[in-house]
């Protein structure tokens, strides 16, 4: 009854017609100050971004990475900050049976494919990773590893399995900071879940065994997000209410962003005394970013629930 309430719900929200912001529809993005960070020059840090199912590019994380590299090249002329995306299909269970795990199995494997070539042509560049919804799984897989029988079925399908990185070897040891929110695929209680209320839920699959062990070796430069009562990486949290799975971008784009920079060696531009360490973080209650609260405020019914309309139909 609780997955099929939130498939309803999801399903009547990718039908809301509207326009988009921040590049989170599936038509090119039209916002040149993403646009003109997206690149595979070789760079102080650069970050691969997995959108959520049937998004855009660079999706719901593009003003995440635009905060990042205004915070780490305003104090230095020095420092360059870009992104690149994902290149993987995200498709949703909707395109068919069995897509869902299809696409996140490409993910998974393009990811750290992009990552390795990158990190070999620009062996001093800091590899940033991040990820949203089923892109948030995405990049746990990229982590450590992810499909296989083990793990059971995700909506209906089994993935494939794919390897873990090794956090001592290329690309796994160039990465400083991965953060992903609203993940499909998660497990409660893991000391890089920020505790928000969403730490003490598995998700719609929980990783256990070796992909568990797998992305436990990159605890010290992770951290995840995951909303209590969102009905997709926390579907056992009742009362489910799909803002939940919303509100990430509004909520904790400004502390993601500091964190990011800290963990790559930086001084924020905005940065506070907030602690570093994914184990101390106790009751995060959100920052107060503009820039990401645009595509979620005002047209919350429009602009941001066409958009993860789109994406959060990949769950189903």
């Amino acid at each position: 009854m609780v997955k099929a309430t939130s498939t309803f719900i999801l399903s009547l929200l990718s039908l809301v017609p509207t326009i988009t912001a921040n590049c989170e529809a599936p038509v090119p993005c039209q916002d040149e100050s993403l646009n003109r960070l997206n690149t595979t020059e070789c760079q102080t840090v650069h970050a691969f971004l997995a959108r959520g199912s049937n998004s855009g590019f660079p999706g719901h994380l593009g003003p995440l990475i635009r905060s990042v590299c205004t915070n780490l090249t305003s104090g230095s002329s020095d420092v360059t900050c870009g992104y690149e995306n994902i290149d993987y299909p995200a498709n949703s269970s909707r395109d068919g049976e069995g897509m869902w795990c299809k696409s996140a199995h490409i993910g998974a494997t393009q990811g750290q494919k992009q990552m390795k070539e990158y990190s070999e042509r620009c062996p001093d560049a800091k590899l940033v990773l991040l990820g949203f919804s089923q892109g948030g799984s995405v990049a746990l897989d990229v982590l450590g590893g992810g499909g296989g029988e083990e793990d059971g079925t995700v909506f209906g399908c089994i993935q494939e399995s794919s390897p873990a990185l090794n956090p001592k070897e290329v690309p796994g040891s160039k990465i400083v900071a991965a953060v992903v929110f609203g993940a499909v695929r998660r497990s409660a209680d893991q000391p890089f879940t920020v505790k928000n209320g969403g730490q003490n839920y598995n998700g719609t699959t929980p990783r256990t065994g070796s992909l568990a062990e797998g992305l436990a070796q990159f605890t010290p430069v992770l951290r995840e997000y995951c909303n209590e009562h969102d009905p997709i990486c926390a579907p056992e949290s009742l009362p489910q209410n799909v803002e939940n799975h919303l509100d990430y971008f509004s909520k904790f784009d400004d502390e993601a962003s500091e964190w990011i920079v800290q963990k790559a060696g930086f001084t924020s531009a905005k940065a506070t005394n907030g602690n570093t360490d994914s184990g101390e973080r106790q009751g995060v209650q959100g920052g107060n970013n503009t820039s990401a609260a645009v595509g979620l405020m005002g047209a919350r019914w429009g602009v941001a629930m066409s958009a993860f309309g789109v994406v959060v139909a990949g769950v189903m």
